[in-house]
């Protein structure tokens, strides 16, 4: 299995950095490892909203989806993937800092099941790396959330 806990902190207010990140559909333009995201369903985004996100797998892209499990607006969203090869879970917590903005803890685990599960020892070292990657990207899309209209 796969883990990942990283810190961001935004400047953001919780809600902004909630809305922006239970919105799946926006990993697309900070996750270098996404090729593409989707919405599955319509009306307002909340427990059991779907997407579909192109996951980048070497040369190719696999689309896995994602499902809210937990939606706590403002405060905590938890998005699962399942599929006969793997199990996912993206937890976010979102708290107020002292400053008004938002630290953002995100813990994520990710592991192959069936055959697959023979790489799962090596998946870690592949996981933090592209994980890094998108912690990044999502600190920089966090950030701008201040200055943007």
């Amino acid at each position: 299995m796969a883990t990942i806990h990283a810190t961001i902190t935004s400047p953001a207010a919780p809600q902004a950095c909630f809305d922006h990140v239970a919105d799946f559909t926006t990993t697309a333009d900070w996750d270098p490892g996404i090729t593409s995201a989707k919405r599955l369903d319509d009306g307002p985004i909340g427990l059991g909203s779907r997407f579909e996100v192109g996951v980048r797998l070497g040369l190719v892209s696999v689309p896995f989806v994602y499902e809210i499990t937990v939606f706590e607006p403002g405060q905590r969203v938890v998005l699962t993937t399942h599929g006969p090869a793997h199990h996912g879970v993206d937890d976010v917590r979102f708290t107020p800092d002292a400053h008004g903005g938002t630290e953002v803890e995100w813990n994520a685990e990710f592991r192959v099941r069936g055959p697959g599960r023979l790489i799962d020892p090596v998946l870690g070292v592949g996981f933090r790396r592209v994980a890094k990657a998108a912690v990044a990207g999502l600190d920089r899309a966090l950030q701008q959330l201040v200055s943007a209209p």
